[in-house]
């Protein structure tokens, strides 16, 4: 966002104390602030943006947003910093009137938002969620850095607690929305499965305008979710029956769908798993109901390469095959890696880190995704968990269990040869891209 402070001021209906200059681009992050920033000082329960803000103006910012008077720069005081950058991206996102796309759900959500951000970046000007900026600070950062020739925006919405997605679409106001599916994640702040649906279910909100709402016909929840959209417009997904958006037929490099639009529609893919190819459906709807046509999707996916830590597969040392799944880990999700593993026609070995937040049934979830993994034919299971031997116990031989990831490391390249293929998952806080990286080293 590039704008004098007087709009600002104006829609933060706060008084701007110094000269009314012009700031370039908006941050939360002293070490990250560039010439012409506006520096917005958040508090938060391990920091506070206030002890931050003379870094920032030596770093170059040109402006702040604050909670107490600033002598240095030109600053616009307000009661609380989050309101006021929750409000600046609201009205800021009001001036450009974009056809906004959301997309929330337990598993997908990034790989749905970048596919279709592919689709439509192809005809025209679009925005997408920065990095995995997808939460009440994220979202409206994200917005921010928008253009004002922008003309969809392709927004990813996270939540760890109910009223979240609602807060993210009534800043957003999406026009074209996916729910792409729910199951266990986050248990530790949600509480149960019915508190994450619910939650999830928040971006089919009614805010006065037409909204289209994507639906997967084979979904547990279809049901539910028809009856919660009675006043919105309603577009179907699948990969079996026949929907607005439905699968004709698909190899291993190849899909072929048909659309309200088009009866047909051919194109390459890298992954022919279930849980891709309904990634993809999701990603053709949203596109297509935002004006996306045979030709964008066509140019999308012959150019697509798989997103860092989702499922992407590396050449690891001793010619083995590297699956690099670790950005997050749920036991759905882990469920689906480990079908795609196991689809490789290999040896199938499963590196298995911690699954976060999944409260006082984490070691039934851990448990039984290790009976899963030996159910589906993996050969070897490496474990760094909070609950090693309970899931070498259901797992059964071949189990190796670690307390480092340095051991880990050691262990494996030991064993690892030519034609094994190596799954590594785990939630985001264990980092175990740093095995990968040893891995393909």
């Amino acid at each position: 966002m590039k704008a004098k402070l007087s709009e600002l001021e104006n829609m933060l209906k706060s008084s701007l104390s110094g000269p009314d200059i012009l700031f370039d681009g908006i941050t939360i992050d002293s070490r990250t602030t560039m010439p012409g920033n506006l520096f917005i000082a958040l508090r938060g329960d391990k920091y506070d943006g206030h002890d931050y803000i003379n870094q920032a103006i030596q770093n170059g910012a040109v402006a702040v947003i604050t909670e107490v008077d600033v002598s240095a720069v030109p600053f616009i005081k307000v009661s609380d910093t989050l309101q006021a950058l929750t409000r600046i991206a609201s009205e800021y996102s009001k001036e450009i009137n974009p056809i906004t796309i959301s997309v929330t759900g337990t598993n997908g959500k990034t790989t749905v938002t970048d596919m279709t951000y592919r689709i439509i970046s192809n005809y025209k000007k679009t925005m997408k969620t920065f990095k995995n900026f997808n939460n009440n600070i994220g979202l409206p950062l994200s917005i921010l850095r928008a253009n004002r020739s922008d003309d969809i925006f392709v927004l990813e919405m996270g939540a760890s607690r109910v009223g979240d997605i609602r807060e993210l679409v009534e800043i957003a106001r999406p026009n074209i929305v996916a729910l792409l599916n729910v199951s266990a994640a986050h248990l530790e702040s949600f509480g149960s499965i019915e508190n994450i649906l619910l939650t999830k279910e928040e971006i089919f909100l009614n805010q006065g305008q037409d909204k289209t709402v994507i639906i997967n016909k084979s979904d547990e929840y279809y049901d539910r979710w028809i009856k919660k959209n009675s006043s919105n417009i309603i577009k179907t997904i699948s990969l079996t029956d026949d929907a607005d958006y439905s699968m004709l037929d698909f190899s291993a490099n190849k899909m072929i769908v048909k659309t309200p639009f088009e009866d047909k529609i051919e194109f390459k893919i890298n992954n022919s798993e279930s849980f891709n190819l309904l990634n993809i459906l999701y990603s053709i709807g949203l596109a297509c109901e935002a004006g996306a046509r045979s030709e964008h999707i066509i140019s999308a996916f012959d150019n697509y390469r798989d997103v860092e830590g989702r499922s992407k597969i590396y050449e690891g040392i001793n010619n083995a095959k590297i699956i690099d799944s670790t950005y997050n880990a749920n036991p759905a999700s882990f469920k689906a890696s480990i079908d795609l593993l196991t689809s490789m026609n290999s040896k199938s070995w499963v590196i298995m880190g911690q699954m976060g937040e999944l409260g006082v049934n984490s070691e039934k979830y851990h448990t039984e995704l290790a009976a899963y993994a030996a159910d589906k034919g993996v050969e070897k299971l490496f474990v760094l968990t909070d609950h090693n031997d309970a899931i070498s116990d259901a797992f059964g031989k071949n189990s190796y269990l670690f307390d480092k990831k340095s051991d880990l490391i050691s262990e494996i390249k030991l064993l690892i040869q030519k034609d094994i293929y190596v799954l590594v998952k785990a939630s985001r806080y264990m980092k175990f891209e740093t095995i990968v990286r040893e891995l393909i080293s």
